[in-house]
């Protein structure tokens, strides 16, 4: 019988795993990079002098994953080829932490988890990404998992495990560090007082001894250390944004349903909501489970200081790690409804509800979510001689349209070689200067910031709209035009 049932499970895991690889797989090449992922691929590019000056200069996240990407460019691999990595990762957190959940809460609970994340629309999204992020939260499920296994049976191999899964998420993103550090302590002490007395005795020496295992992460963490350091001492990107409800409304619905940040909880959102209360409740009140609250809720809290102490702009992707356990907590209430007989066709049917509204809002992912500046490259290529200068409205145009016009090794060499793609920072007056007399030229508006008085002057001459290209515009500068156009710039 219980041979039985866990031969079922295993054909059941198999199954979701394939589902899972399959939506992280579809339509992989679809979109081009976005301009995060494109910092990322040039940064791989050139000498390991660029490399690590790259890194260190933006600082905004750790080296790790980007270790990984580079030594795959060996191989040289196309946009989609650099995105397998962070498919594999995602695929790793759907096991390890599934695996976790099923550890403290039983089979039931464990599959239902890893169902919720395989299909969460977050979760696809940043396994598609050439991003840390899918890396960061790999690294976060399998240290909990690695602490989970240590608590069970102590030795050495085990702790080694920890230790290593524990310093590599502190060297692939630093909020999932910072929310393992949650995490991890909360299971501790919610283990101090398990009924197991072997547990128990283990989960209380580990608090003891965590003082050094944090030292000796210290010591290991000190080649990175400088550039954490000079990252806090730089001004913060943006005001702290305002505390509303719309505010949290929308970061809840980025883990809930929606494809894009930015969107509303919409009709679909009470269920979400409620779940997660649900879950919530049953983590508080249920052994062993508390920690997922305190993962959640604490990650959260943690983060939000974090992002006033040092605002950074306020995309809901900062809060990805402790978001992470939205999913598991909403597990809860389903799986409870399933492990009930007479209430297992209402778990079904709720569960087989969100994954269609998940698959709904994947549609639209896969439709529309995700801008292709390649369109614009391609244009380029064909209606742009060689010689003809293409100017950018801003430096982020300028990055987008050189990796795809020029290619991936144009930061490395400094611009120089193939297409001439100059950035005009808004100052028309650059344009006196670098168009050439009787020579066709173009302009790309588009990217930010925005600058209004460039795109008043342009108004004027021939337009070529790419709305994939996030909305850019290229203006073909006509060389009859050029004197007056030059009177008005100045």
């Amino acid at each position: 019988m219980l041979a039985g049932i866990r031969q079922r499970l295993a054909i059941l895991s198999a199954a979701l795993l394939l589902a899972a690889a399959s939506l992280r797989l579809f339509r992989l090449d679809h979109f081009s990079y976005g301009l995060d992922e494109i910092l990322q691929a040039y940064w791989i590019q050139g000498s390991w002098e660029f490399f690590w000056r790259s890194l260190k200069f933006d600082a905004i996240h750790p080296p790790l994953d980007y270790l990984v990407v580079r030594f795959l460019e060996a191989a040289d691999p196309a946009d989609w080829g650099r995105k397998i990595p962070a498919v594999v990762w995602g695929l790793g957190t759907i096991v390890s932490a599934g695996a976790l959940l099923a550890r403290r809460a039983g089979g039931t609970a464990g599959f239902t988890g890893a169902a919720l994340l395989a299909f969460a629309p977050f979760h696809v999204r940043y396994s598609q990404e050439l991003r840390p992020y899918s890396l960061g939260l790999f690294l976060l499920c399998l240290s909990l998992l690695a602490l989970e296994f240590f608590l069970a049976r102590p030795g050495r191999l085990r702790l080694a495990l920890l230790f290593l899964s524990t310093l590599a998420t502190a060297y692939a993103l630093y909020l999932a560090a910072l929310v393992l550090g949650i995490a991890a302590y909360a299971l501790l002490a919610e283990d101090s007082f398990s009924t197991d007395p072997p547990r128990r005795l283990v989960a209380r020496r580990s608090l003891a001894w965590s003082p050094l295992f944090l030292a000796l992460l210290f010591v290991a963490y000190l080649p990175w250390w400088p550039t954490v350091l000079e990252a806090a001492r730089r001004p913060p990107f943006a005001e702290a944004p305002p505390w509303t409800w719309e505010r949290l409304a929308r970061l809840l619905s980025f883990f809930a349903f929606a494809p894009d940040d930015g969107q509303p909880l919409g009709r679909k959102g009470p269920l979400f909501l409620v779940m997660l209360a649900a879950g919530l409740a049953l983590a508080l009140r249920r052994r062993g489970l508390r920690f997922l609250a305190a993962w959640a809720a604490g990650g959260f809290l943690a983060i939000e200081i974090l992002g006033r102490l040092h605002p950074h702009y306020d995309f809901s992707r900062r809060f990805l790690p402790a978001g992470l356990a939205f999913p598991f907590l909403a597990a809860l209430p389903l799986a409870a409804l399933l492990e009930k007989k007479r209430l297992r066709p209402l778990g079904a049917f709720l569960l087989a509800l969100v994954l269609v509204f998940d698959l709904r809002s994947l549609a639209l992912y896969y439709r529309e979510g995700r801008a292709d500046w390649r369109t614009l490259a391609d244009f380029l290529r064909r209606a742009a001689a060689p010689e003809e200068r293409i100017f950018t409205e801003n430096q982020y145009s300028q990055l987008c349209v050189a990796f795809y016009l020029v290619g991936p090794h144009w930061l490395f060499r400094g611009g120089r070689g193939g297409r001439e793609v100059l950035n005009l920072e808004g100052e028309l007056i650059r344009l006196t200067w670098s168009w050439y007399p009787k020579k066709r030229a173009w302009l790309i508006l588009a990217g930010e910031p925005v600058h209004p008085p460039t795109r008043q002057w342009a108004q004027g001459f021939p337009s070529f709209s790419f709305p994939k290209a996030e909305g850019a515009v290229a203006k073909r500068l006509d060389p009859e035009l050029r004197e007056a156009s030059l009177g008005l710039a100045r």
